[in-house]
């Protein structure tokens, strides 16, 4: 019961999921440590219940930008299935960096991961995102009765994640008082690299608040700003 417990929960978690989100949502996003503010993002969600498309682009402000100028460009593409979003194209633009891809194939059951000029193909999981796409995952999937691992790449390796429902939580952010569903990555073994999101119940489960947090121990929030919708 323990173990099932650990994996991903966040199916099974809070009232039945609404209708789909509307067909574009905007959503702006503040980047910080502590009180310090390090730069900006913005993600546009786009799909017509068949296809979606996620772009988020950030980058460093400010005294940050001075000292590291920072730009990064993801964008994911897939399709709408039953069973949720269901990924096809991944890609990373990032400054100063190799461009990074993930192209799915899931007849052949397939994905080819492109770091540079380093190209692989491994098996292809089922329940597998890219790191853009999962955390929309939850405004498109109903909780089930099954309880799934979830698969996640960022177009460099493919890892398997375990994560743990903390509970509905009231978050504060620049657009009021949010009542959220927060769930974080379970760290096994000497993994440092933390990861939690809080999906914003009356805003179809979009994620209002990701933080992530480093081998060092460096805590880094993005929260929203502002939500549009078309």
């Amino acid at each position: 019961m323990m173990r099932r417990a650990l994996i991903l929960l966040m199916f099974l978690a809070g009232p039945a999921w609404s209708v789909q989100p509307p067909q574009r949502v905007q959503m702006d996003y503040a980047v910080n440590s502590g009180t310090m503010h390090l730069g900006e993002g913005r993600d546009v969600l786009e799909h017509d219940g068949k296809q979606y498309s996620v772009i988020s682009e950030s980058k460093t402000v400010g005294v940050a930008a001075f000292f590291y100028k920072m730009n990064i460009r993801r964008e994911s593409r897939g399709l709408i299935t039953k069973g949720g979003l269901r990924p096809l194209h991944f890609e990373e633009d990032r400054s100063r960096k190799p461009k990074r891809s993930a192209d799915f194939d899931w007849d052949a059951k397939l994905i080819k991961l492109t770091d540079g000029a380093n190209v692989e193909s491994l098996p292809l999981p089922d329940n597998t995102f890219d790191q853009t796409s999962f955390t929309y995952a939850f405004s498109f999937r109903p909780p089930g009765d099954e309880i799934l691992p979830v698969h996640l790449t960022d177009g460099r390796k493919l890892s398997d994640y375990k994560y743990l429902i903390i509970g509905k939580e009231k978050l504060k952010t620049p657009l009021g008082e949010l009542e959220t569903v927060h769930f974080q990555k379970v760290l096994e073994g000497d993994d440092k690299r933390g990861f939690e999101v809080w999906l914003a119940v009356e805003h179809h489960y979009l994620p209002v608040q990701i933080r992530f947090i480093e081998k060092d121990g460096t805590v880094l929030d993005s929260t929203v700003t502002a939500i549009s919708y078309q």
